[in-house]
């Protein structure tokens, strides 16, 4: 998931900014028996620091990423908003996991893949990757997020909607950040009216609490809960559409590579990624140890944005529930459909044509993304 929330800052420290993830149990498999099976040498084939880029502060949502390393081993430098320690499933091997948002300038996470070459992996969305593809392409590895959290949401008690495209029918202001995609796919399908829509969105619910006609994006992980409990002037429950559900099924927040970087590092990457997957399912069978290592060191870094423990519990129960952190169609937990991504590449490159963006030229979805590195034994089984 991309947050480009450079204006969230607006908010002020008085206004806590929170947003985490989660997902369902699963996989019997735990770090432990990860490490028995693997333990030394297990990430052999990796450079002895291994470098994930995030595209945010430190978020349960990162937890492929975090969960790699147990809490009681990390080493955090909150001025440059690293996070390391050695992994789980190979002491040898340091994990390094930076920050996104003000600690690389609120820059996307392809031009930093593009300008620090110690960076393995970064946090990528499905539109980016067709985006950047004629210039800086890249390539996902693994998908911690099935669907795509972003939501339109607006205050039931002034509309009613059935569908998303009663949306395009009222008289409601549509507040989004500007260049987002997913907004010219909305207006093409007629959706949203180009009349209606306002790309000054700048993080604040302030414009809903204070009973404006509006519908504005958020993220099912974050908005519905601060309205409820962080906004006293508001204070209850949101309705909300998911952007997946309109048929722009982006995957996001994609571990990726550059291309090259992807063939190179391939051995390391056949023993990361499943580590990835497996550090992942260990976070939704146990939250609460990383929930609470995020959360401090949100406290130590000590800007806008903050998750709370009880928070990520929250929003533990609201992955879940939504089927935010699945395996995928094939049962693989991390993986890509191939139809989905054929059919969001294809759409992507059209939307980006008439734009006037040039994407790779013969563009396809095989270029953006691999399960090759999977292991198709880790699920959640359910």
């Amino acid at each position: 998931m991309n947050r480009s929330r450079p204006l969230l800052a607006a908010l002020g420290a008085g206004i806590a900014v929170t947003l985490g993830l989660a997902g369902c149990a699963g996989s019997e498999t735990t770090a432990e028996n990860a490490v028995a099976a693997g333990g030394e040498g297990a990430l052999s084939a990796c450079p002895a620091t291994v470098v994930l880029q995030t595209n945010w502060f430190p978020e349960p949502e990162h937890s492929a990423a975090y969960a790699l390393i147990d809490p009681a081993e990390a080493t955090t430098d909150p001025d440059a908003g690293i996070y390391s320690g050695p992994a789980i499933a190979d002491p040898s091997i340091t994990i390094e996991v930076r920050s996104g948002g003000p600690f690389i300038g609120f820059q996307q996470s392809t031009a930093l893949l593009y300008s620090d070459d110690s960076i393995m992996l970064a946090m990528i969305d499905t539109d980016e990757s067709v985006k950047l593809s004629a210039d800086q392409p890249t390539k996902a590895v693994y998908t911690p997020l099935q669907v795509n959290p972003q939501i339109l949401l607006w205050d039931p008690e002034r509309y009613s909607f059935d569908e998303i495209s009663d949306i395009g029918e009222s008289d409601a202001t549509v507040l989004y950040f500007q260049g987002a995609t997913y907004m010219d796919y909305l207006i093409a399908q007629g959706d949203v009216r180009a009349d209606q829509v306002d790309g000054s969105f700048d993080g604040s619910v302030t414009r809903l609490v204070a009973d404006e006609p509006v519908v504005m994006q958020g993220y099912i992980t974050q908005e519905p809960y601060r309205l409820k409990v962080d906004f006293p002037d508001y204070g209850r429950d949101v309705d909300s559409f998911l952007i997946a559900d309109s048929g722009y099924d982006i995957y996001p927040a994609a571990w990726s590579g550059k291309p090259e970087v992807v063939e190179a590092q391939s051995d390391c990457l056949a023993q990361l990624v499943p580590a990835m997957q497996q550090a992942q399912i260990d976070y939704m069978d146990d939250p609460e140890p990383v929930n609470q290592a995020i959360s401090d060191y949100l406290v130590e870094i000590d800007q806008f944005f903050q998750v709370t423990p009880e928070l990520g519990a929250e929003i533990h129960r609201v992955m879940q529930d939504e089927g935010i952190v699945a395996d995928g169609t094939d049962g693989v937990f991390g993986s890509f459909d191939a139809e989905r991504m054929e059919r969001m590449t294809a759409l992507l490159a059209d939307i980006y044509a008439d734009s006037g963006v040039e994407v790779a030229e013969g563009l396809t979805a095989e270029d953006i993304y691999t399960n090759e590195f999977l292991d198709s034994s880790i699920s959640y089984g359910r």
